[in-house]
């Protein structure tokens, strides 16, 4: 008979020892899903305020790219060179 008790004893832990980690699981579960709702709440205020401050420095933005875009490609067109007349071509040396 002890036998029988301490089998159903084992039987009985393990059982509840299954139904404490379903629970667990089902806590840990559900904090995650919180957690990722702040996460992403968090997320997304953070990309709401961004948005707001570059629309704020679009305009200065854009000017200054249209303004440093004209340089670069300033230095690199070369001046245009006169043509030679027919007058200037004959007093060649």
């Amino acid at each position: 008979m002890a036998k029988s008790a301490k089998k159903q004893a084992k039987k009985v832990a393990k059982k509840g020892a299954k139904q404490v980690g379903n629970v667990v699981a089902e806590a840990l579960g559900a904090a995650a899903a919180t957690a990722a709702g702040v996460v992403l709440t968090r997320v997304a205020e953070g990309m709401s305020s961004g948005a707001k401050k570059v629309e704020q420095k679009t305009p200065a933005l854009k000017t200054a790219t249209k303004q440093s875009v004209a340089k670069q490609v300033a230095k690199k067109i070369p001046a245009r060179k006169k043509k030679a007349t027919k007058k200037s071509r004959g007093k060649r040396l």
